[in-house]
């Protein structure tokens, strides 16, 4: 086992395409070959070596630590199956795209798409995600469809479209169109939500830990049994952040059911105080 530190020399004026550097992948070559490995950057291809000072130290795990400001890197952890990649700074599109397996901790923002068709795994931001986080690329039927997402800080327009399974929970606020079009899994906002949040929700959950500033109109209030639900969702994010992580089991939230444009059975449930 080992890490991997990649420290960015001088950033480029283009994008480059991080999806070969993973920890596994890397823990195979030499510092020598990792510096050779050739990226994507649009229509070109650049060697790691001219963007990164490369080091190698023995470790317990795979890990690949990324330092430096790296909002030009996109897709880092795309594709992941095992091992950690942590990001000591900001980080830029497609973060975590279709990850199956293992954690990526981005210690600031993410761009677009983050978490985007996102199979398993954990994926962190200390700092505020884009657009589409969790969603689907565009054309495509499906987003999120397992493991956990969490962004201590805000989301933008589109968080979890398409879902069809897996844990989303946000600190902050969440843009317009919040949980649309979601066929299963578990949305937690914890501050305000955009407009039209929940349109066309067919199953799964959207959790809010603040009463919304409006509720959709093809909701209606009320359900019953399921206290069950409740205790097991309560425990699942115990280890989450908060305010999730203090929800009390015996104390019930407000739910409503929709959408019922789409014959939605989703809930909405609104944890009270």
């Amino acid at each position: 086992m080992s890490t991997t530190t990649l420290r960015v020399k001088n950033a480029p004026g283009f994008r480059v395409d991080a999806s070969k550097l993973l920890p596994a992948a890397l823990a195979a070559l030499s510092t020598d070959d990792i510096a050779r490995l050739r990226l994507l950057a649009g229509n070109e291809t650049c060697e790691a070596g001219d963007l990164f000072d490369i080091t190698r130290s023995d470790g317990d795990a795979l890990k690949l630590v990324i330092e430096g400001e790296t909002r030009w890197l996109d897709r880092i952890g795309a594709y992941m199956t095992e091992g950690r990649i942590a990001v000591q700074g900001a980080g830029g599109d497609y973060a975590g795209l279709g990850m199956s397996g293992g954690e990526l901790h981005i210690n600031g923002d993410a761009s677009r798409f983050a978490g985007c068709e996102m199979r398993g795994g954990r994926l962190t931001i200390a700092g505020n995600a884009g657009d589409f986080a969790a969603g689907a690329l565009p054309g495509d039927m499906e987003g999120m469809t397992g493991g956990t997402l969490t962004i201590h800080g805000h989301a933008g327009a589109r968080l979890a479209d398409r879902m069809r399974r897996g844990l989303v929970i946000v600190g902050g606020d969440a843009g317009d169109f919040a949980a649309s079009r979601i066929v299963a899994g578990t949305v937690c906002v914890a501050g305000r939500v955009g407009a039209h949040y929940a349109y066309g929700m067919r199953r799964g959950t959207l959790l809010l830990a603040r009463e919304p500033d409006h509720l959709p109109p093809t909701f209606v209030a009320g359900g019953h049994g399921f206290q069950v639900f409740w205790s097991l969702l309560v425990r699942s994010l115990a280890s989450e952040i908060a305010p999730f992580s203090t929800l009390d089991a015996h104390v019930l939230p407000h739910r409503h059911a929709g959408d019922l444009a789409v014959d939605g059975r989703g809930e909405l449930l609104i944890a009270q105080s």
